[in-house]
């Protein structure tokens, strides 16, 4: 059976691969990308250069391959692009552009490592260039693109195994392990798919997978077959498996490192108690519209009793000028208690203005305010990643990175100060910052903080569940990035919200109800930032290139390629710092070895 079928691919390069990876593609491209998936399309895709590439009467099906996958990624995304403006057209123009440029960008990189895989000699270079070129290649995309990590071919899902790398290496790690991955799944079947039988290579001379050149074979490898031996065939191996080997040792932490949520109740840890307002919009069993200010004002009253910091959802009320935004300000702050907060999400504008000389537009914003139970709002943000078009013709972007404010937490009534903190103060620091729905999407949303916030308190807003659980996918990643707790509380008709940290994974709420979650936070707390976000992206950068780098001159010292003549400089050196203080010899009596 496995003969039948590798007979009918070596037959049928073309057909077999136009058909196999666009069905792939189905299954991968989801706004919750696979890690499995992903690999296997990547895989095939792989495969299916060393066929199209080299070949000038391809090119068709390299064009046509390309929009068999773009069409199949767009089909993923039909559901919420319809719903997510007015117009069906404008949706579907939209999707197609984005299918074709994000499916545009991946084939460049798999083109542009077909390329340079040839170029190199060393046999490591070659199996690792390709996860090198497909990291950097999301990576820089995650930073121009105003969608982010969510159009990317990045999976999210099924990553458990490396999700510790995270916090060292972003979504850079997980890009570079997912196309690791491919490398060696594509090289293992390619060598299937090469061994066929003489008589099989003469039935099917004039269209075979094997008319590739030498050079255009996995890794660049010759196989003479069926009974030659494949040129420098054993250190392209011990190459290969030792890429395998990394990749299995890889994932050996997230077995030894803790992977369950603090516990609240700890000498080591403290309690502390979220909420997330969600209003029903149905309390008489008939839909009455959006909730009102004071249907938020009365769910926060509910919830205070437990929760230290109730957050409202994105845009979760509308303030037409400063002086009505202000007046809600204090409506709010009256229904406080004392060491009690309350994060308000809405939409303001402001009118157009005159001062100190200079014109200031027109804005309409949305921002996010963190509220105590009186003064002046102790933080404020405004979004900065706008939904591109949905939002970004109507609103203006803030400028501003979050900042983070202490909330000096005072003990629990059943416990004694002196016990619950040191003076003079007797409190327990969180530091505690805020970002809005889509600004998560991006893996540099928080690299700018000076220290590590216990707690990101992210109001949201989806229009469909596919995108709610993308971007709840996306505030897990965020939320493994930072090493913090992201409390995640989502207004949209479907969407998801939760508390993601270490160890908190699941969903509390789908669509609308009010909830609280009370967490673990460290005591006392770690500010340190972690790697990923002190460094931003250099470190990723330097380590997926460095994998490549550092391996090939272990390869070159391996193979005695330069061990020889290091050794003859360490004799020459020695030979020196013996004879300091001696005469000087003339040219007969030098050593041999000597440089």
């Amino acid at each position: 059976m496995a003969r039948d079928v590798r007979a009918v691919v070596v037959a049928n390069p073309t057909a077999t691969f136009l058909t196999v990876c666009p069905i792939l593609a189905l299954f991968a491209l989801t706004s919750t990308p696979g890690f499995i998936p992903i690999i296997s399309l990547v895989t095939s895709l792989r495969v299916w250069t060393w066929v199209a590439l080299p070949r000038t009467d391809k090119k068709p099906s390299q064009v046509g391959q390309i929009l068999l996958v773009s069409l199949a990624a767009g089909a993923t995304q039909l559901a919420p692009t319809l719903a997510a403006l007015s117009s069906p057209t404008t949706s579907l123009l939209i999707l197609s552009l984005l299918s074709v440029f994000t499916s545009s960008i991946a084939f460049i990189a798999l083109f542009v490592s077909h390329y340079a895989t040839r170029a190199v000699n060393s046999p490591w270079s070659r199996i690792t260039i390709f996860p090198a070129i497909w990291a950097t290649t999301w990576g820089f995309m995650s930073r121009v693109s105003p969608l982010g990590h969510l159009a990317n071919w990045s999976p999210v899902l099924g990553v458990g195994a490396y999700g510790w790398t995270r916090e060292v290496f972003g979504q850079w790690g997980i890009d570079w392990v997912t196309a690791a991955w491919a490398v060696v799944f594509s090289e293992i079947l390619g060598d299937w798919l090469v061994a066929v039988d003489q008589q099989e290579l003469e039935s099917h001379a004039q269209d075979l997978l094997l008319e590739v050149p030498d050079e255009d074979l996995p890794s660049g490898n010759t196989r003479d077959i069926p009974n030659g031996t494949p040129k420098n065939f054993l250190s392209r191996s011990h190459s290969l498996w030792s890429l395998a080997v990394i990749l299995i040792l890889l994932a050996i932490p997230s077995y030894v490192l803790p992977s369950s949520p603090l516990p609240p109740q700890s000498s080591d840890t403290t309690s502390f108690t979220v909420g997330c307002a969600l209003p029903a919009s149905r309390t008489t069993g008939k839909i009455r519209g959006n909730p009102t200010l004071q249907d938020y004002i009365h769910e926060t009253q509910t919830l205070t009793s437990a929760a230290p910091i109730v957050l409202w959802p994105e845009g979760a009320v509308r303030f037409a000028s400063p002086e009505e935004k202000q007046a809600a300000f204090d409506r709010i702050q009256q229904a406080l208690g004392r060491d009690r907060y309350v994060g308000v999400s809405f939409i303001d504008y402001t009118p157009a203005r005159r001062e100190y000389g200079l014109d200031y537009p027109a804005m309409t914003r949305n921002g996010f305010a963190l509220l105590a139970y009186k003064g002046p709002p102790v933080m404020e943000y405004y979004k900065r990643n706008l939904v591109p078009i949905a939002e970004s013709f109507s609103l203006t972007p803030g400028n501003e990175e979050p900042s983070i404010y202490t909330l000096e937490l005072r003990a629990p009534k059943s416990w004694n100060k002196t016990d619950w903190a040191p003076a003079p103060n007797y409190t327990r620091p969180i530091p505690i910052t805020a970002s809005i729905c889509f600004d998560f999407a991006s893996s540099s949303s928080f690299t700018q903080l000076e220290s590590r916030p216990a707690i990101i308190l992210a109001p949201a807003r989806t229009w469909h569940l596919g995108i709610g659980n993308a971007m709840w996918e996306q505030a897990k990643a965020r939320a493994k990035e930072a090493g913090s707790v992201v409390v995640w509380c989502d207004g949209g008709p479907g969407g998801v919200s939760g508390v993601a940290s270490r160890g908190h994974e699941e969903i509390l709420q789908v669509g609308q109800g009010s909830w609280t979650s009370t967490v673990g936070l460290q005591w006392p707390f770690d500010e340190r930032r972690s790697a990923f976000i002190a460094s931003g992206q250099f470190t990723a950068l330097v380590s997926v290139w460095g994998a490549l780098g550092l391996g090939w001159i272990v390869e070159i010292v391996a193979n005695r390629r330069i061990g020889v003549g290091m050794f003859r400089s360490l004799l020459g050196v020695l030979g020196r710092v013996t004879r300091l203080g001696g005469a000087p010899k003339n040219d007969e009596e030098r050593p041999l070895l000597h440089d």
